[in-house]
């Protein structure tokens, strides 16, 4: 059933939106146009702008100087357990412009999270000696961001122990760059762990316990409704989509997705390690949206598949590697090596994995839903466009993962558009017969 309440299905209700300037407060519904709240999982935070046409001078009245603060909540009903409501920082006036009118101006308040601007304005030198990475990072939410227990959702634990020396870093980008070397602590492969936040507040996740969410709901896109009368099939159903990134096998192949080499070298045993990253290998042992894989196995005219050529991206990195087990360092003092950082295994994985979970993005639109955050997993149904075939499309529909949302509020209606993102199909594509006389002419560029 469709929430009590809701007669269309882009019905909203804006509970709060109060401006506190140093002046005084001020309820800003009654000079709202467009109210556009986003949410980010490759950012750290959220943010937004609020649209509003002015004919009182506010900007002057107010002395609006972007120190300024933003509380809004909204969601589908005035009763919704779960409505999206935070305190923003004002940041910016942008796209002021005087309306044909002449007496009335129109223009953007821009708004961040309150931690954004805290992290601009101071840099961390610290030393975390022995700690797990998942630690460090919710020690500087706490200590440098103030970031309330409240607020703090979700930090999966990572796995290993590790010494690490911020040199004078801004929170954020500390953050960012600990991440990078962060494994999560489960039995999946990777590196693919970063810090995000959504309407509850901050989590530190991978994307592999992303992808293992139970399913939402069900979106399809049908150009007509089946029941127009079944308001339930107005909230779920797609409005429009835009495929973004369809497949790019070039782009693919040039970030190291299904195949790339990292060159370890130990400058204190001074020995060197190979480590090649195989997508075919990948796929079966991490977590994925759906069962297949990406690609299918055709062969290039050296008979290689694409997760085969591990030298199409190479990287090199100093590395400390099987120090401790070394004979001359075991004799030494403890501590006189540090542990294991693992490159290895954070580099190859963390080069393929982020681009991999984009390697289809759709942005679609439906009827405003408040419950709608990054990090959800959804199905999305994508009618089949050839006439032949009444079904979904066996590639682009199954499960995927939001990797952005933006609530989009206007006087008239309630509406979110979401990018979603997959790094496998439902359905297997067809693999060529590479033996076949046809097939290897093909391949080697014979025209007859």
């Amino acid at each position: 059933m469709a929430a009590p309440g809701i007669i269309y299905p882009k019905d909203y209700a804006l509970i709060n939106l109060l401006l506190l300037s140093s002046t005084r407060s001020m309820d800003m519904k009654n000079v709202m146009v467009e109210l556009s709240y986003h949410e980010d999982l490759f950012n750290n935070t959220t943010s937004g702008y609020l649209l509003i046409t002015d004919s009182m001078g506010y900007i002057e009245s107010l002395h609006l100087t972007g120190n300024e603060y933003l509380r809004m909540t909204f969601g589908k009903t005035s009763n919704d357990p779960h409505p999206v409501d935070k305190l923003y920082r004002v940041f910016a006036i942008n796209r002021r412009k005087l309306e044909e009118n002449m007496s009335t101006e129109s223009y953007t308040l821009e708004f961040c999270s309150e931690e954004l601007i805290i992290s601009e304005q101071y840099k961390i030198s610290k030393s975390y000696k022995g700690g797990k990475i998942s630690d460090n990072i919710r020690n500087i939410l706490e200590e440098k961001l103030k970031v309330t227990e409240k607020n703090i959702i979700v930090i999966e634990p990572s796995y290993g122990v590790y010494d690490f020396v911020i040199p004078t870093m801004k929170p954020f980008a500390a953050i960012n760059w600990l991440a990078t070397y962060a494994r999560p602590k489960d039995d999946k492969p990777g590196a693919d762990m970063f810090l995000y936040e959504d309407k509850f507040g901050y989590n530190f996740r991978s994307l592999q316990s992303l992808m293992s969410n139970p399913t939402y709901r069900k979106y399809s896109y049908n150009p007509k409704n089946i029941n127009p009368n079944d308001l339930n099939t107005d909230i779920f159903n797609v409005t429009t989509y835009e495929i973004l990134n369809s497949f790019d096998a070039l782009a693919a192949i040039n970030s190291g997705v299904f195949a790339n080499k990292l060159l370890s070298f130990n400058v204190l045993t001074r020995e060197t390690k190979v480590t090649n990253f195989d997508y075919g290998d990948y796929h079966k042992q991490s977590t994925s949206l759906n069962k297949s894989p990406i690609t299918n196995n055709v062969k290039n005219k050296f008979g290689h598949l694409l997760n085969e050529t591990p030298e199409a991206v190479l990287k090199l990195v100093y590395s400390n590697f099987n120090q401790q087990n070394v004979g001359y360092i075991k004799t030494q003092a403890a501590g006189s090596t540090s542990n294991d950082i693992f490159a290895e295994t954070y580099i190859p994985h963390r080069t393929a994995q982020i681009p991999l979970i984009n390697y289809n993005r759709i942005k679609i639109s439906v009827p405003g839903d408040s419950n709608l955050t990054v990090g959800m997993v959804i199905d999305f149904s994508l009618l089949s466009i050839n006439p032949n075939m009444k079904k979904p499309d066996e590639f682009y529909s199954g499960r995927y993962l939001i990797s952005a949302v933006r609530h989009i509020i206007t006087i008239t209606e309630f509406k979110t558009i979401l990018e979603i993102v997959k790094d496998s199909t439902p359905n297997q594509y067809a693999s060529p017969d590479n033996n076949s006389v046809l097939w290897q002419n093909t391949t080697k560029g014979v025209v007859d």
